[in-house]
């Protein structure tokens, strides 16, 4: 058994065992390093016996906060079944040692400090690639393709919007994983019910460049309600940069479109601004 290091940062992180031990029973080996984020970073792992390659998810900001929101997304991962929304394998525990990355002669180094911590990790079906990417391939995304993963993607939703809001739909949340295109990164969800709400007033919640119009006011500190239809306008706005190849910014027209010509009316009423219940939007994921 050999030591992996754990970085979500240039300059901190932690080191583990290579092998980690899983609740349904298997042992994976840690390698290489997929992504990541704020919060966690994600790596490639292998089933030990097996060999079937997956990914796992460490969480390494430790706050309880934190903690508890990692918790949630796990849970909610457990309780799907659907080849559009990221396949939960198995959680677990890992003991990290804090280690600082600091340069010496020329390259970096790890150098251990501290006590060691708990490091929860989620293991999920590993993806090819994600949707940010995806599309901007040099083959376009055809018709075909699209419209069956926009179809199954909005019935994920309406299964995601009866337990929680995601929250934190956008290109690199949509991951590509064999032939579907599934809803990954619940770590920002908000539960309806059997938990409390562990978002600050102060936290911005969503993705940065494709916020909803209420998530957007919410941020600013108006009193907008971040709901489903807040998680239609996201979905939608992927579905149009997937198609188009640019963000739907602004007041869209039936000549932005470069999709089929029957789907427009639906993703202009799934774009409006106007977001109560009630209206054309909220509808939208029904």
């Amino acid at each position: 058994m050999s030591q992996i290091a754990l970085f979500r940062n240039l300059n901190s992180g932690y080191t583990i065992d290579d092998q980690i031990a899983g609740d349904d029973g298997k042992v994976y080996i840690v390698g290489e390093r997929i992504a990541a984020g704020g919060n966690a970073v994600v790596h490639e792992c292998n089933e030990k016996v097996s060999g079937d390659s997956f990914a796992v998810k460490f969480q390494l900001e430790l706050r309880q906060r934190r903690r508890e929101r990692f918790h949630r997304e796990v849970e909610l991962l457990r309780g799907f079944d659907d080849p559009h929304i990221i396949r939960f394998v198995a959680t677990g525990v890992a003991q990290g040692a804090r280690t600082d990355r600091i340069m010496r002669s020329g390259r970096f180094v790890a150098q251990h400090r501290g006590r060691d911590e708990e490091l929860p990790f989620v293991i999920l079906m590993k993806a090819s690639e994600d949707l940010g990417k995806h599309a901007k391939s040099p083959q376009k995304i055809p018709p075909a393709t699209y419209l069956a993963q926009f179809l199954g993607l909005s019935r994920a939703l309406v299964k995601i919007n009866e337990r929680a809001l995601h929250r934190d739909i956008k290109p690199e949340n949509i991951l590509v994983v064999g032939d579907a295109w599934a809803i990954s990164d619940f770590g920002l969800c908000d539960l309806h019910e059997g938990g409390p709400d562990l978002s600050r007033v102060d936290e911005r919640i969503g993705p940065a460049q494709w916020m909803s119009p209420e998530a957007f006011n919410k941020n600013l500190g108006c009193l907008d309600v971040i709901g489903q239809t807040s998680d239609v306008f996201q979905l939608a706005s992927v579905f149009w940069y997937a198609t188009c190849g640019r963000h739907p910014t602004g007041i869209v027209r039936d000549a932005d479109w470069r999709g089929p010509p029957e789907l427009y009316p639906i993703m202009e009423r799934a774009l409006l601004h106007n977001c109560q219940k009630g209206s054309p939007r909220f509808q939208c994921n029904k």
